[in-house]
Parts: C-alpha cells; sequence; structure tokens
C-alpha cells in the first residue's frame, strides 16, 4: 500500500465529486496547501464554482451556509484550529442550527504541523464539534479509506 497524505486523498475525492453541479468548494488561502485546487486544476468549467473567500473562516461558512440553503453541498477547507475554533460560533449557529449541509475539510490537525508552531495546532478541533447538534465527525486516517 502506498502511503499518501490525507489531503491528497481529499483533493482527489474532491475532484471526482465535483461532477455533481450541486458541489461547490470555498478555500480559506491554503487552497493549494490542502488540495482543494484539484477541484477545478483539470476542469476550468468549475472554477465558476469555487471561491476563494481568504483568511475569513467564519465569513466562509456564511458563504457556505447561504449555498447551502439555496440547494448547493459546500465544501470548505482551512486549517483545523481556524476552522473549528474561531469559527465555532458560525457553524453552530448557521450550520448546525439549520441542519444545512456543509462538508468540512479540517486541516493540520493535532500536532502533525509542529514546524508551524502552537498557533496552527488544532488539539480541540474533534472536542470544538463533537457536541454540536447535526454535526457528524469523520476522522480520515489514511487516504485508502477516501476509497
Amino acid at each position: 500500500v502506498k502511503m499518501v497524505p490525507t489531503r491528497n486523498g481529499f483533493g482527489q475525492a474532491l475532484e471526482e465529486l465535483g461532477q455533481d453541479k450541486r458541489i461547490v468548494a470555498l478555500g480559506a488561502d491554503i487552497t493549494a496547501s490542502i488540495r482543494m485546487d484539484k477541484f477545478y486544476a483539470s476542469h476550468p468549467e468549475r472554477k465558476n464554482r469555487f471561491f476563494e473567500i481568504g483568511i475569513a473562516e467564519a465569513n466562509m461558512t456564511l458563504v457556505a451556509s447561504g449555498l447551502a440553503k439555496e440547494g448547493k453541498v459546500p465544501f470548505i477547507g482551512s486549517y483545523g484550529v481556524f476552522v473549528t475554533g474561531r469559527n465555532w460560533d458560525q457553524l453552530r449557529t448557521t450550520v448546525c442550527y439549520n441542519n444545512y449541509n456543509v462538508k468540512i475539510a479540517d486541516a493540520h490537525t493535532g500536532i502533525s504541523v509542529g514546524a508551524d508552531g502552537a498557533t496552527h495546532q488544532a488539539l480541540e478541533d474533534i472536542s470544538n464539534l463533537y457536541y454540536l447538534p447535526n454535526m457528524h465527525l469523520f476522522v480520515l486516517v489514511e487516504e485508502i479509506l477516501r476509497q
């Protein structure tokens, strides 16, 4: 079995899922880092279904909620510490409360990113989301599980 980073598996899965016109993707300034660019790299016609929000995870979640309300299936992605911590209130009150179908890609979890320092380590990402209503957590530990 060839071991590859889970972010590669996420990018490949997002590319495959992109065949569904309801799928949209939103990034928070780390699109290439977590391989979200695969969604549109080989499919330029999908560029209008990708939104680069910038370093604004809370805003990204609010945009995703609006898209979900209108029938889209948004995938949002950022570093775990920001998408689950700083963004917790928006997840709780817009995504979970309304039971919107928003998918969250949480990259750089735990202490696996030592070189990036404590500000980028998400030690509490799972516990931040665990008790939210209508939140379902899946922890992908290797790319082969994506298949």
